[in-house]
């Protein structure tokens, strides 16, 4: 496609003439400064000229050669002159200041102010030959704004100047001395450089312009490129961001609902699973947690937030968070502390203790034998150190050849000998990213079967420079869970609004040793109801809900009149950890944000920072609790929902309601009660599909809560279809959908009304 052809002149601004391709606008020079010095060069020609007139009159009148009385010399050849060259002057100057943002009425003004000034020089110093060839100045000149239509103007008004310039030398009127000179070849001369330049400003308009095309094309092609690359990083975030809360939200029932059997569980074999359970999804949240952070650093969205820390507590968390996979794999874990650490230091500790544990990770991943030694030392500078890490290890080492790739994302060598050995080969390259945005260096030494050595250099603050001594390495894990309640407050009131009933499971769950009453609501809607009823000392907010989204639900509250929580406290737990949602629920007003799945200990340690401290009892003793005896309720529930209801998988249901029986009637009774098959069925007669697939996204989880494994499947096909813009499929499988929905309903009721008892 041909690209638009350029006016010409400073293309930044809006132009009366004609508007410039707006990819010119980012190639095109600053035509400012060039109009600024042209502008500077006809005052310095009207100058020139005047000063040359004044020595011309100076050796004429000493030589006697002047004919006509000095003041009508003076008058005609100095006075008038530079009369019409300042009057000239002055309407450029008046035009560059009065109309900055025309761009061609300034180009047009600066060449035509030179134009005046060749015709006066052409019309009066006519006692050297061929003056009036200085016309073709002008029409040169206009080529600096690469501008044809400006070319042949001004070529027109040169052609006119020089006519007035032949008329006014054929009069005679400065002098009946020279009226007789034939001044015919002069004009003939002065004419074909005038057309000479016109076509010379032509073909080199026409280059600049073939040039300038080939740029904007350039320009074009990078802009589309540089679309094309943000559509595909926008599509990967997009990607990223469903990933992130499609995963953790299951994540979130799994590791929540595993978090309460080991609570209440004593059983020795089943606490063993459950410790199987808990180590299999940190590592699997991981796994996401390291993709997630490769794509803030990608994006540039990843901030280094300095503040002080203990260097001996870092260190032994980073041992601690080590310890227990050394030794599952009989490795020797040595830690090596120079004495002379400053005690605190400012920097981003969290990214610090990252940058260790993934070297001390990698590094216990990789050994089979012998040990890993983690060194810290540094150097000071006044109030600067020098932190140095070194990991150190006795693995399989790596080849040269490998070392230069050994920062390289999902990149992992020797597949064949490592095929066992977990991970995503993000770890290195995420300790070279936040190393780098540090200021800080890495470099590594290693040989094959004989170990490497990662060592690492961060520039910190010194906030104490007490040495920090001695390091005590206390290793409090014993590759259990064990849970310790933080907190009592009987007297505090929340509520935590999710649409899914299995996360509310779990937050009722995890804070019922806290005592803290806690009201459940499905929906903003629902929300903001209980909010207008009851006074609520904090909120605990799902972000992605149907019909009226947590942010939304949020303001709403805010903006009630008749609520009783427009100042409640309301803290965001949402499966969307991609980087900067944080400080994007912060500038919305939320007072905290918590990322599913939620832990136990931060939820209680989030909660007890909220709450009115007049309200929280940290002076607590946990009393063990009597073992539970028998599990006889399941498994009379399991028979009798068999035979009642077939389509229902107890073993999918229970775990998701902490195996209690009476949860899972609690959750099944909601199901039954709730209008959502009529709710899809109103949204597909009318073709609304937006919520219809919101909808069936929530029948997707619910369904699966309670059992329903076939219509959890039956959802998730038809929101897939619909994700994918495919409305025909979905309404070829709303009927099946709906007449499985409808069974089950049925059943379920009959059982309830019924056989419930």
């Amino acid at each position: 496609m041909k690209a638009p052809e350029n006016t010409g002149g400073d293309v930044r601004g809006p132009r009366r003439m004609g508007q410039a391709p707006p990819e010119m606008r980012e190639i095109a020079p600053d035509f400012s400064r060039w109009r600024s010095t042209l502008f500077k060069v006809n005052l310095l020609i009207a100058s020139v000229v005047l000063l040359l007139e004044a020595v011309i009159f100076v050796f004429l009148f000493r030589s006697g050669l002047i004919e006509q009385q000095p003041s009508d010399y003076f008058l005609h050849y100095m006075i008038i002159p530079t009369a019409v060259n300042a009057a000239a002057l002055g309407v450029e100057a008046f035009i560059l200041k009065k109309f900055p943002e025309n761009d061609i009425l300034q180009d047009f003004m600066i060449v035509m102010t030179m134009t005046v000034i060749c015709t006066v020089v052409a019309s009066v110093h006519y006692a050297y030959e061929n003056t009036m060839a200085i016309f073709c100045i002008p029409i040169l000149t206009t080529v600096v704004f690469y501008n044809k239509k400006l070319t042949s103007v001004i070529t027109a008004a040169n052609l006119c100047g020089l006519a007035a310039a032949a008329a006014f030398r054929y009069a005679g009127r400065l002098g009946s001395g020279f009226k007789d000179r034939d001044i015919v070849p002069e004009i003939v001369i002065a004419a074909a450089v005038i057309l000479l330049s016109f076509r010379v400003a032509q073909i080199i308009n026409t280059l600049m312009s073939e040039q300038k095309n080939k740029l904007i094309r350039a320009v074009s092609d990078a802009k589309r490129a540089q679309h094309d690359a943000d559509a595909a990083s926008s599509a990967k975030s997009d990607f990223l961001a469903n990933m992130s809360h499609e995963i953790r939200t299951p994540i979130n029932a799994v590791l929540g609902m595993n978090e309460m059997i080991l609570r209440e569980e004593r059983d020795p074999a089943i606490r063993g699973y459950a410790e199987n359970i808990r180590t299999s999804g940190n590592l699997l949240l991981s796994i996401i947690n390291d993709v997630l952070d490769i794509s803030k650093i990608e994006s540039g969205r990843i901030e280094i937030v300095p503040s002080s820390y203990d260097i001996s507590s870092l260190i032994n968390d980073c041992y601690n968070m080590s310890a227990a996979r050394a030794r599952d794999k009989k490795l020797a874990l040595r830690v090596e502390c120079s004495e002379v650490l400053p005690r605190l230091l400012s920097g981003d500790e969290a990214r610090v203790r990252q940058i260790i544990v993934n070297l001390l990770t990698n590094a216990v991943k990789y050994t089979e034998k012998g040990g890993v030694t983690l060194s810290v030392g540094g150097t000071r500078d006044e109030k600067t150190f020098m932190l140095t890490v070194s990991v150190r290890d006795t693995g399989i080492g790596i080849s040269e050849e490998d070392i230069g790739r050994l920062f390289d994302q999902f990149h992992r060598f020797n597949m064949k000998r490592n095929r066992n050995i977990e991970g995503t080969g993000l770890g290195l390259a995420i300790v070279k990213h936040i190393t780098d945005l540090m200021g800080g260096t890495i470099t590594v030494k290693s040989k094959p079967d004989e170990g490497s050595e990662f060592t690492v250099t961060l520039p910190q603050e010194i906030v104490d420079d007490t040495p920090a001594g001695k390091i005590e390495l206390n290793y409090s894990h014993s590759g259990e869970y064990e849970y310790v309640r933080s907190f009592e407050a009987p007297d505090a009131r929340i509520l935590a609004v999710d649409d899914l009933p299995v996360n509310l499971m779990v937050i009722t769950n995890m804070l019922k040793d806290t005592k803290v009453r806690i009201d459940t609501a499905g929906s903003g809607r629902e929300a903001i109801k209980l909010a207008e009823k009851n006074r609520y000392h904090l909120i605990l907010m799902d972000h992605m809900m149907p019909e009226m989204d947590g942010v939304e639900t949020y303001e709403r509250l805010r903006a009630d009149e008749r609520s009783l929580c427009g100042d409640t406290p309301v803290i965001m737990l949402t499966a969307n950890a991609l980087a900067g949602v944080r400080e994007q629920y912060m500038y919305e007003g939320f007072a905290d944000y918590i990322s599913k799945p939620v832990r136990g200990k931060k939820l209680e340690e989030t909660i007890m920072k909220h709450l009115p401290p007049e309200l929280v009892n940290t002076d607590i003793r946990d009393v063990p609790e009597e073992e539970p005896g028998g599990g006889k309720a399941e498994e009379k529930l399991t028979a009798e929902i068999a035979r009642a209801v077939p389509q229902i998988n107890m073993a999918v249901a229970l775990p998701y309601c902490c195996g209690s029986a009476e949860l899972f009637m609690d959750i099944l009774g909601e199901f039954a009660a709730n209008k959502r098959y009529e709710e899809l069925e109103r949204e597909f007669a009318e073709k609304r599909f937006d919520d219809y697939r919101r909808s069936v996204h929530t029948l997707k989880s619910t369904a699966l809560t309670v059992g329903l494994e076939g219509l959890s499947e039956r959802a998730r096909a038809s929101e897939m279809a619909l994700k994918n813009g495919c409305t025909a499929l979905a309404e070829t499988l709303h009927p099946e959908l709906m007449e499985m929905y409808a069974e089950a309903l049925g059943k379920i009721r009959d059982f309830l009304s019924g056989g419930k008892a």
